[in-house]
């Protein structure tokens, strides 16, 4: 590159081009400095004319976008690199930026979008590495999508060709999705095998994302196979990844399995601090998914927005050429440009309605849980602390009642994750008939789900935590295509127990639901701060009342 640099003098135009791509390459990926490279590539791409070095570019800020988190910006100018690809003329070009698409919406997990986007390179004769990349794409799509139809020998075949051409991140990227797929037609022995065979090749990589993902499916397929110790020891080695793997669905399983293990042979205590370890985990990965989903609505609502405003300036050009023309004929003028006027003016009023609902439909997926259709976290907690600050300003109680879900993995694992999904949106719907229009419900974490009751005693907050109970005892689970039972434990407090302050009030919550579960389930416990047992201590439980049962 050096010896180049110095040959840049006697160079064409295009040359120079070529040589900043390869230098914004260089810089990125050798030297990792990701948004150096990312800026030396943006400054290519809006400065290249030829088509395949501007479409090289815009690939390259997408993928330093991408791996550095700035998903908005990788989205963007996928976009405008995507909109070149007729034009690129070297046919090996134009499928590594179609890849790069496939990659870029698999890590956003928009897999439809990745599975479009592989099958159009393989479609397209591509070169036996490109055929590798862009299958290994492909499978991980059609398995996240959920696709049944998929032969294992085909994942296999994408396999052997990654191996070929000695492309070992995405051969075992392409085993993890295959294991995957056994796991869910319970072949576990099968993946085991699989996965263990290719664990000293994965570990050579040193791609941290890779190791964790080979050996968290490890850890729950040991899990549900009985051998503990391997479980334990795949979950650790997951887990001594840190930071490299921070909300990735890996370190979710992995300390999941290290909880389910203590919850069978640690005392509770050890098993509480998994379990938090576990929630904390699964809440930074569905903080992460919630941020991909919310760039890429993002970027796609930009999108449209710019479109509209071109098709607007085509109305308002061809309104103005009309006008030109409109001047020989003036008899007709007046009348004719009233009536364009009108059109964009009707243009302008639908493009602006249409603006308008995708901001409402961003405003909703920010503050709304998607399945249930209640409030997540995030909008949760801020409508609970303004409705706290109201409610101690005009000295009224309030109450919190928290609950989850019983045995709620054991229908996942038993009946699948539709029936899962089924229940919960029965529950929010059972919870939302047992709120005023003054309380409000959210969905807190996976099966756990909270209310906030306003001008509400403990009494009353008991008495309706209780009645919530009853009724999610009576689902019928029998239009999900499976009979079980549906219970849930719950813990409840107010502001004259715990203050108007909503980290307490859901710490003291929280204890009672935890007592609930550890008493058997299926009840209600009423946080009681006067009892001995409330005192300082490691989640040591208040007294309760057994409301229900």
């Amino acid at each position: 590159m050096e010896r180049l640099r110095g040959d840049l003098k006697n160079a064409s135009a295009l040359e120079r081009q070529q040589f900043a791509y390869l230098d914004a390459y260089r810089i990125g990926v050798y030297e990792d400095r990701l948004n150096d490279g990312a800026a030396a590539a943006r400054k290519l791409f809006l400065s290249a004319k030829d088509p395949n070095v501007k479409y090289r570019a815009g690939g390259l800020v997408a993928s330093f976008s991408a791996v550095n988190r700035d998903l908005s910006t990788g989205v963007r100018f996928l976009n405008r690199a995507m909109q070149l690809r007729d034009k690129v003329t070297d046919s090996a070009i134009r499928h590594e930026g179609i890849a790069n698409a496939a990659l870029l919406y698999t890590e956003m997990g928009q897999f439809r979008l990745a599975e479009q986007y592989a099958k159009e390179v393989l479609d397209d004769s591509p070169n036996p590495r490109m055929r590798c990349i862009a299958g290994h794409h492909l499978a991980t799509a059609q398995v996240e999508i959920g696709n049944d139809d998929i032969n294992p020998e085909s994942i296999q075949s994408v396999i052997d060709q990654c191996l070929s051409e000695k492309e070992y991140i995405a051969a075992n990227l392409a085993r993890a999705s295959l294991a995957r797929l056994l796991v869910r037609r319970n072949m576990l022995n099968e993946a085991s095998s699989l996965l263990e065979e290719a664990l000293p090749q994965v570990r050579e990589t040193r791609y941290p994302r890779l190791i964790a993902e080979i050996n968290s499916i490890l850890s729950e397929i040991k899990l549900k196979l009985g051998d503990d110790s391997a479980a334990k020891s795949h979950a650790d080695e997951t887990i001594a990844l840190g930071e490299q793997i921070k909300s990735s669905l890996a370190l979710v399983r992995a300390y999941e399995t290290l909880y389910l293990l203590a919850e069978k042979k640690e005392p509770a205590s050890e098993a509480l601090k998994l379990h938090i370890r576990f929630a904390d985990a699964k809440l930074d990965h569905s903080n992460d998914v919630r941020a991909k989903e919310l760039a890429f609505e993002v970027v796609r609502h930009e999108t449209m927005r710019q479109s509209q405003q071109i098709e607007l300036l085509e109305r308002q050009n061809e309104v103005l050429q009309l006008e030109q023309e409109l001047d020989k004929q003036s008899a007709l003028k007046a009348r004719l440009a009233m009536v364009f006027l009108m059109l964009v003016l009707a243009a302008v009023i639908y493009w602006m309605l249409q603006i308008k609902r995708h901001q409402r439909q961003l405003q909703r997926l920010a503050q709304t849980d998607m399945l249930t259709g209640v409030g997540n976290r995030h909008y949760f907690t801020l409508k609970s602390e303004k409705a706290l600050v109201e409610a101690a300003r005009e000295g009224e109680q309030a109450a919190l009642v928290m609950f989850d879900l019983d045995h709620f993995k054991a229908i996942n694992d038993t009946y699948g994750h539709a029936a899962g999904d089924w229940v919960l949106k029965q529950v929010g719907k059972i919870c939302r008939t047992h709120c005023r229009k003054t309380d409000f419900l959210g969905r807190i974490g996976g099966e756990e789900f909270a209310v906030m009751l306003r001008g509400v005693d403990l009494a009353e907050a008991a008495r309706i935590a209780e009645d919530c109970r009853s009724t999610l005892a009576q689902i019928d689970t029998r239009e999900s295509g499976y009979s079980f039972v549906v219970t849930g434990s719950f813990g409840v407090t107010s502001t004259g127990q715990s203050g108007y302050d909503l980290s307490r009030l859901m710490s003291h919550a929280d204890q009672m639901l935890y007592r609930a579960k550890h008493e058997g389930r299926n009840r209600v416990c009423v946080y009681a701060p006067d009892s001995p047992e409330s005192k300082p201590g490691r989640r040591s439980a208040p007294a309760l009342t057994v409301v229900g049962r």
